[in-house]
């Protein structure tokens, strides 16, 4: 099958999870495809690659034209919304109304598409990509938080200062544009950084991994509706791909449906609830491991590319139905080690798929 993918077509973190799905596209499934940006999406472009399916992830800066007219000439259209409910202002309408399928990362957001084929498709992890890893001494940490430092983040770090000053705590992201850190942790803040290879040796080097989701409307980038959100976020995924232990909020319901609380990640209800299972995990690796690898059995098994980009094409039906069986449904996925110089393919180069299929 001929994909055409159009990425974000913005740097940084959207680039990553660009990688992973035109990783899999190629490895797990075989396809022949065309990575490009919204820049660089054309006429021309459909016209001369002819695909089968065109998939577009994040869409914003996709023109809504261009996907029409590749529906006109036959393609099947899909859009994978992977911002709602932040920025769902921005989907509605004729953005969505383009495609002839449409996908969320968040379950709220379906009911609010004026769409006939409007899906819920979680996110998940990349299992050549998120796996355990040996993490230097430098990436050690008795607490990790990988986010920007979003109001509701803030009250939460900021409310545990006492605890977290005594402790080797890191925490990578923006921590100055939406408020002040307490002055006793501004000294943990490494930068942002865009590079997975490198957060994902912080995953690994962290006794805990702290995971807050943002709130759904604070601050505002586009949800002015205020849609709820109930949807585990990208990082869920990431960290249970790797083994890593990992305390995230009881604010997502939907996170439940995932993963089990105590079994392959562990939830807090509040700030001082945190806090007490910050103290109880710290006193017990072996736990933590348990957790951990039980966290990425599970993702392996149930929540990886392979299983998403199957769930579209399942719903598209323009791939082979043995293929559904063989990929999706039966064979593990298989872990591969790439190197830390690996990055993701540019847009517009051509890739075909060389080799045997994940057994």
């Amino acid at each position: 099958m001929k994909v055409l993918f159009v990425n974000s077509g913005i740097p940084g973190f959207p680039a990553r999870y660009a990688y992973d799905i035109h990783t899999c596209l190629r490895q797990d499934f075989h396809c022949l495809v065309r990575q490009t940006s919204p820049q660089n999406l054309s006429k021309r472009l459909i016209r001369e690659f002819n695909p089968d399916l065109l998939l577009v992830v994040h869409g914003t800066y996709t023109k809504p034209e261009l996907v029409r007219y590749a529906g006109e000439r036959g393609v099947s259209t899909v859009l994978w919304l992977v911002e709602d409910p932040y920025e769902i202002d921005y989907h509605r309408g004729k953005m969505v109304e383009a495609y002839q399928y449409v996908f969320t990362t968040e379950q709220r957001a379906v009911r609010e598409y004026d769409h006939p084929r409007v899906y819920y498709l979680p996110w998940c992890c990349n299992p050549r990509v998120h796996q355990r890893v040996t993490a230097p001494p430098a990436y050690w940490s008795d607490l990790l938080f990988v986010g920007m430092g979003f109001p509701n983040r803030l009250r939460i770090i900021n409310y545990l200062a006492p605890l977290l000053k005594k402790m080797k705590v890191v925490l990578i992201g923006d921590w100055e544009s939406w408020g002040r850190l307490h002055p006793d942790l501004r000294g943990k803040v490494r930068p942002v950084t865009g590079d997975f290879w490198e957060i994902r040796k912080y995953y690994n080097g962290a006794r805990i991994n702290l995971n807050i989701h943002r709130d759904p409307v604070d601050p505002p980038s586009g949800n002015s509706r205020g849609v709820g959100a109930e949807s585990p976020n990208d990082r869920t995924f990431a960290l249970a791909g790797c083994a890593a232990f990992q305390l995230v909020d009881r604010t997502r319901a939907g996170l439940w449906d995932c993963f089990t609380d105590g079994v392959e990640m562990a939830g807090f209800t509040d700030p001082d609830d945190l806090a007490e299972k910050i103290q109880e995990y710290l006193a017990k690796p072996v736990k933590r491991t348990m957790i951990g690898e039980a966290a990425q059995q599970r993702a392996y098994r149930q929540h990886t590319y392979r299983h998403r980009l199957g769930e579209i094409f399942l719903k598209v039906r323009r791939f082979p139905e043995k293929n559904w069986e063989t990929t999706i449904r039966t064979s593990p996925p298989q872990v591969f080690v790439f190197p830390a110089s690996a990055v993701s393919p540019g847009p517009g180069l051509l890739y075909k798929t060389r080799g045997v299929r994940d057994r």
